[in-house]
């Protein structure tokens, strides 16, 4: 699973792309979230490794890994106790969700490791709302699917 986010600076919105795929690679679902205004981008980054958490949970996907490009927001969410940073309620929300799950790890990754995700978030700052596929992908981000695939 992989989550992601594109913050514009001209108007502080903030989008996030989450992408859910099997072990051999396939889409299981897919999201992009319009987040709105944030106060920085680590409080984007949590709020997008919380929405991958929930959505895995929607899915009933119980064995996950949540890749995010922040590595401060994925040592927060690997990190022992309660977050004492801004963003810190977030994370130990998306944590409890996390162990509501059979396995549920964190990792950091660069943003070439998720371009999909990453043009799914791109596509959501653009809307107001939430736009979620499963099994499935919106046609014009498909080519992005198979350049993500090893």
């Amino acid at each position: 699973m992989l989550d992601t986010l594109v913050l514009l600076p001209e108007t502080g919105s903030a989008g996030v792309g989450v992408v859910v795929r099997d072990y051999v690679g396939q889409i299981i679902g897919a999201l992009w979230k319009n987040i709105g205004s944030v106060q920085s981008v680590e409080m984007a980054e949590a709020m997008a490794a919380r929405r991958a958490v929930m959505f895995a949970a929607e899915l009933c996907v119980f064995r996950v890994i949540i890749e995010g490009g922040c590595s401060r927001v994925i040592a927060a969410l690997k990190g022992f106790g309660r977050c004492r940073t801004l963003f810190g309620y977030i994370i130990d929300e998306s944590k409890r969700i996390g162990v509501t799950l059979m396995s549920c790890l964190f990792q950091h990754v660069r943003r070439e490791g998720h371009r999909l995700a990453h043009c799914l978030a791109k596509k959501a700052v653009l809307f107001v709302d939430t736009d979620v596929w499963v099994e499935s992908l919106p046609e014009d981000v498909e080519n992005f699917f198979h350049l993500d695939l090893p």
